[in-house]
């Protein structure tokens, strides 16, 4: 018996996501009056509290950890450094060994611990953990820890930090080089600059920010029949329950990571933390719901931050203005314990988008991983490209003017041309599609580009 065929057809306007269209947002009226849940708004019964002590260095030699009186403070239920949590079998969280460094050997970093362990690498670095009935109480008790540091040597920038005779943050990364990545045809760009009609030279600095959300970092963890539940604001809650596998020497399948509404994230608000690791580690050892939540300050020392990459980089054109070849050299400052995405941002994700929207035949990238005794840098809006096409326009704006070129007409010139698509670029990734003169033309006519010289002169 032949079958009828199944005829199908699809209402483009029924769906809701596609190019080119604008989408109605549907979460606002429940977030706007209030009937969000967030991380803050959970509450367990028989809950108490986790509170860190962090490092007021950049780096130090940590001499002694001394509990007894805040063990002794009102309403302490515990407090541990790292050899307590060693003794329990918890681990340091993993990062991915997708980098060499320049020798070929493993990339370089200091195992990321939930508490410091022998050294303090960065200003925040959590040093002990507090938990106690109450916010207050943990608080007070944090108070009374005393901890004696012997003050090292620090590096804070990453040109600072690859000179000669600079303080060593790690004695595996020998130059504080983490790891080096190298793309493209160096002897081939290096040709293409010796017939260049014109070169541009551009050294820049984007700086340090901080990923400042709206809700501060917050986690609630709660052990119950053998299995351990995480309420947090994770962006990545697949991957952290992998990770907090590894840091907790659990089953995957005996944790959850149960995630509500996050107020902001940016990219800051993935992978794992110390905090998740210690308020999980807390609530199996206590039997008791443990929540730990930071203050504004704590996520200005203590999450993870973005971008901080030096770049220096050059152009080749020729007489006409078009773009022959490009080199790059960047620095990414990862800071002193690199998170899982520190590495990936400038080593991978940066260079593969390099050349922007611009046909270049020739790419020579060079990019260092360089510890700093800093907080690390991660994930942070655009995760490396901003940095890229940052580079690139500057780089384009510095030409024109160089050459007397029009800058609209010079970006004109260089565009992947809609014949190229699917265009190949220098790192093998494919575009599919793309109109940036098409792009280009509504942007000048918003922003009404023609008046800009007289807006300017007035």
């Amino acid at each position: 018996m032949t079958s009828p065929s199944l005829q199908v057809q699809f209402d483009p306007s029924s769906a809701r996501f596609g190019a080119s269209r604008s989408q109605k947002r549907l979460e606002d009226d429940r977030l706007l009056t209030g009937k969000g849940r967030y991380s803050d708004d959970l509450e367990f019964s028989r809950q108490c509290w986790l509170v860190l002590v962090r490092s007021p260095h950049a780096h130090a030699r940590i001499s002694s950890i001394d509990l007894t009186a805040a063990k002794a403070a009102p309403g302490v239920l515990a407090a541990w450094t790292m050899a307590e949590l060693r003794a329990d079998g918890i681990g340091h969280i993993p990062f991915p060994p997708l980098f060499k460094r320049p020798d070929g050997s493993p990339m370089a970093a200091p195992p990321r611990t939930p508490l410091a362990e022998g050294r303090v690498l960065y200003v925040g670095q959590p040093v002990a953990a507090i938990i106690a009935e109450t916010r207050v109480q943990a608080q007070d008790a944090a108070e009374l820890l005393e901890v004696e540091y012997e003050d090292l040597p620090c590096v804070v920038d990453a040109k600072a930090a690859i000179a000669s005779g600079a303080p060593q943050v790690w004695p595996e990364a020998s130059g504080n080089i983490a790891a080096q990545t190298e793309y493209g045809d160096a002897a081939a760009v290096a040709a293409a600059f010796q017939k260049a009609a014109h070169i541009t030279e551009l050294e820049l600095h984007n700086h340090r920010v901080i990923a400042m959300a709206l809700e501060p970092r917050a986690c609630t963890a709660v052990f119950e029949n053998g299995r351990t539940a995480l309420y947090t604001q994770n962006q990545t809650p697949s991957g952290a329950r992998d990770l907090l596998g590894v840091v907790l020497k659990a089953k995957p399948t005996d944790l959850r990571i149960v995630v509500g509404d996050i107020g902001g994230g940016f990219g800051m608000k993935t992978g794992v933390t110390p905090e998740d690791a210690l308020v999980c580690y807390a609530a199996k050892k206590l039997g008791r719901p443990v929540r730990w939540r930071g203050d504004r300050s704590e996520d200005f020392l203590a999450a993870h931050m973005g971008r901080d990459q030096w770049n220096r980089a050059r152009i080749a054109l020729d007489r006409d203005g078009r773009i022959l070849a490009l080199d790059v050299d960047t620095l990414g400052n990862i800071g002193g314990v690199p998170v899982g995405s520190s590495a990936i941002i400038p080593l991978q994700l940066g260079p593969k988008v390099q050349t922007t929207v611009y046909h270049v035949p020739l790419v020579h990238y060079r990019v260092r991983a360089v510890l700093t005794n800093t907080m690390a840098t991660g994930a942070y809006r655009g995760a490396g490209r901003p940095e890229a096409n940052f580079l690139m326009e500057r780089l384009i704006e510095k030409a024109a003017r160089e050459m007397k070129l029009d800058p609209v007409e010079l970006r004109r010139k260089n565009f992947i041309r809609p014949e190229q698509f699917p265009y190949r670029t220098h790192l093998g990734d494919t575009y599919d599609a793309g109109n940036f003169a098409g792009v280009l033309d509504k942007l000048l006519a918003a922003a009404d580009w023609g008046g800009f010289a007289s807006r300017r002169a007035a």
